[in-house]
């Protein structure tokens, strides 16, 4: 299953920082039309570069299902930010 909300929390050491939730679903639904206007190109894409494109789907819809449950730590100095996908 995709990713459906995003957790960032944002800290500094001059303040507490502050938590941001993204409901992930609505941006899914928004690039909902851009895709399917975009597959046409996509296979053409795929026959000019003699890839096959259900593997190519199939790689890019693995790749976006493992995006769940993935935490993303970056610190640096006096700011940390952090990002967690559900």
């Amino acid at each position: 299953m995709i990713p459906l909300l995003a957790y960032i929390r944002i800290c500094t050491g001059r303040n507490r920082g502050f938590r941001l939730w993204i409901p992930l679903f609505l941006a899914w639904l928004l690039l909902a039309p851009l895709v399917f206007l975009l597959v046409p190109l996509f296979l053409v894409v795929c026959m000019v570069g003699e890839v096959d494109s259900w593997q190519a789907l199939s790689t890019f819809w693995q790749m976006l299902v493992g995006l769940k449950n993935t935490y993303i730590e970056v610190a640096h100095q006096e700011t940390s930010i952090l990002i967690h996908t559900f």
